[in-house]
């Protein structure tokens, strides 16, 4: 059972950054999932709002500034934090990072504004292929038909919600597996999953829940913001 650090550290770092990062391999996290938006000129880059007021305070959509621009932004909960705060990495950095950290696992969520070029998943391949284990990610299910279509043997998983086929779940062909907040831990969901015969992961987790202790055997990886606390959610289970 793998446990995947959300953005990173990001119960204790600010999130998808290069502290995050650090922080959650500190902690022993098994993981990394990050998130992957396009800039104007269509570099890949680390980041998991389109709208970057959030994070950064600007009011502007990643697809309206070039990656130099966006990488040039620093991050942070408030305005002192955004102006000492970490950048923005590439997806490029990153990777270079996660490379120097054998045997980290890697989920990259692919978002919404690939949407509108899904021709450029092909450089996130490209990018995450030196990488030991990686996957692909995404609620938006035609992004995982076209990473296949770009590698079949790429690993992909449908960031399943309640609006899901759950009846249909052989429906998503093109998912090697399904992602589901841990609000959807109830018997529809899980029998569903079980019945695909594909495997899971569970996100939202902080490590209070039960279900950590004697999960369905299904079920992959946790994906947290507080990977240490999951870790000993789980000791706690034999």
């Amino acid at each position: 059972m793998k446990i995947y650090a959300h953005r990173g550290a990001s119960g204790s770092a600010f999130e998808n950054t290069l502290s995050a990062f650090e922080q959650a391999a500190e902690l022993g996290a098994d993981g990394i999932e990050t998130d992957v938006q396009l800039t104007r000129d269509g570099v890949p880059v680390i980041v998991h709002d389109a709208d970057l007021y959030r994070v950064t305070g600007r009011r502007k959509f990643v697809t309206e500034l070039t990656s130099e621009e966006v990488c040039r932004l620093r991050v942070g909960r408030n305005r002192w934090k955004r102006l000492c705060g970490g950048t923005i990495m590439s997806l490029g950095e990153f990777i270079r990072w996660a490379s120097g950290r054998p045997g980290l696992s890697v989920n990259i969520e692919l978002k919404e504004t690939f949407l509108e070029r899904p021709e450029l998943i092909r450089e996130v391949l490209a990018l995450c292929a030196g990488l030991e284990d990686v996957h692909f990610s995404s609620f938006h299910y035609p992004l995982l038909v076209r990473a296949k279509w770009l590698d079949p043997s790429a690993e992909t998983a449908l960031i399943a919600t309640k609006k899901s086929s759950w009846d249909h779940l052989e429906s998503y062909g093109s998912a090697d597996a399904f992602h589901i907040h841990k609000r959807l831990w109830s018997g529809r969901f899980l029998g569903a999953i079980e019945k695909s015969g594909k495997p899971a992961r569970v996100y939202g987790v902080d490590g209070s829940e039960p279900f950590i202790r004697t999960p369905e055997p299904f079920v992959r990886g946790w994906i947290t913001d507080h990977p240490e606390r999951v870790r000993n959610a789980m000791k706690k289970g034999f």
